[in-house]
């Protein structure tokens, strides 16, 4: 029903992930497996109501909050996810990371902790930094297919002070690791019980495959709950070249004071033209889609096991994650460091890739592969891979 081994050309679209890869790397002449955007079509019906929008020849400014926004979102998460969103809860921000950064200056001052799990996200660690807060890690602990977070030491550190805020990646970038009913349970006790504010970022809430699905904190909040969900279109429908996003909270300050500041301070609360048709088309009419990319993005990452059993085990160790379309594969066993690998990496087997050290604080013997392509262009990334590690022996 759907082609997800069409190759489409992007070269030359002005696209990151490779027309600018100079941004990381010191060449562009790669295949890219780095940044996290999709090489498959947006769903045809996306394409189609932006389409019929464009037909209207005035691009004026636009709101977001009709009726129509707020039935499809609420769809979405009562037929994927079996949660309710009320239409009081639902807002418009201009990002995902706009509104992470809102709340943490909001909630904290300069050098407070901002808790994070590790390896994380590397616009965590940057924008954290950027905003001169203090990183306090909580280090996901790899336990045989998955990874654990240690409750325990993540209670101490709810319970310092200086700590405001913890930002939630569920589920989770780089590890693919789903939280569980369980888990967030947990870490919703423990927050409330040390004024913990909780930022969840669900941008990859579409693509969890384990048994139980995907657990969103929508149904952990109450009236005020120190809880804000934010997620987007971006991930999912392959659309991020189209800013925008929307958050969920019951806290009624945080949401008074996010709405105030893009009228009053930053001048955003118009949204982009299109992006109300892109939501209605998305989460009424694509749902197919998203399973069966999904179906096909299992597929690569069993592929991608595989080969690396067979050809590439002596050096390199992989678990397929229970979610998103990245897999975070562990080197330590070649025995080389950083450097090594990514020279070897980017200047033999011409392959750019997720460097390491960008995701963790420390010393990283990981890199992290975006397999959301055709199964032609993986192939070739792991032979390409496999060229660079052969290179080294």
């Amino acid at each position: 029903m759907y082609n997800f081994d069409e190759h489409i050309e992007r070269n030359g679209t002005d696209c990151i992930k490779y027309d600018a890869m100079d941004l990381m790397y010191s060449t562009g002449d790669m295949l890219p497996f780095w940044i996290a955007d999709m090489d498959f079509s947006t769903p045809a019906p996306i394409v189609a109501a932006m389409k019929k929008r464009l037909d209207h020849p005035v691009f004026g400014y636009s709101k977001w909050n009709t009726d129509e926004f707020y039935d499809a979102v609420k769809h979405w998460y009562r037929t994927r996810f079996n949660a309710r969103v009320m239409n009081n809860d639902l807002h418009y921000a201009p990002s995902v990371l706009f509104t992470i950064t809102e709340v943490i200056r909001t909630l904290t001052a300069e050098g407070d902790g901002v808790i994070i799990n590790t390896p994380s996200y590397n616009n965590f660690i940057n924008l954290i930094e950027g905003n001169r807060r203090t990183i306090v890690e909580a280090p996901l602990m790899a336990d045989g297919s998955s990874y654990k977070m240690d409750m325990d030491a993540f209670e101490s550190l709810c319970q310092q002070r200086n700590n405001k805020v913890f930002l939630l990646c569920n589920p989770h970038n780089p590890t693919g690791k789903v939280f569980t009913e369980e888990e967030l349970t947990t870490i919703v006790e423990i927050c409330e019980a040390h004024d913990i504010f909780i930022i969840s970022d669900e941008i990859h809430m579409d693509f969890v495959r384990s048994e139980a699905g995907h657990q969103t904190l929508v149904k952990w909040m109450k009236p005020d709950s120190p809880i804000l969900v934010t997620t987007c279109l971006g991930k999912t429908f392959n659309i991020s070249g189209l800013p925008h996003s929307f958050y969920i909270t019951k806290h009624r300050y945080m949401s008074l004071d996010l709405n105030r500041k893009l009228m009053s301070v930053y001048g955003l609360s118009s949204t982009n033209s299109l992006i109300n048709y892109a939501v209605q088309a998305a989460y009424m009419e694509c749902a197919d889609w998203v399973d069966a990319v999904n179906d096909y993005i299992g597929d690569n990452m069993q592929v991608v096991q595989s080969y690396i059993e067979t050809h590439l085990s002596d050096v390199l160790e992989v678990q397929i994650p229970e979610a998103t379309f990245l897999m975070w594969i562990d080197f330590k066993k070649s025995g080389y460091d950083e450097d090594t690998v990514q020279h070897a990496l980017q200047h033999i087997g011409k392959v750019a890739v997720g460097i390491g050290s960008s995701y963790e604080l420390g010393v990283s013997t990981h890199f992290r592969l975006n397999v959301a392509c055709t199964r032609d262009r993986l192939m070739e990334g792991l032979d390409r891979i496999k060229q660079a590690f052969d290179s080294l022996k």
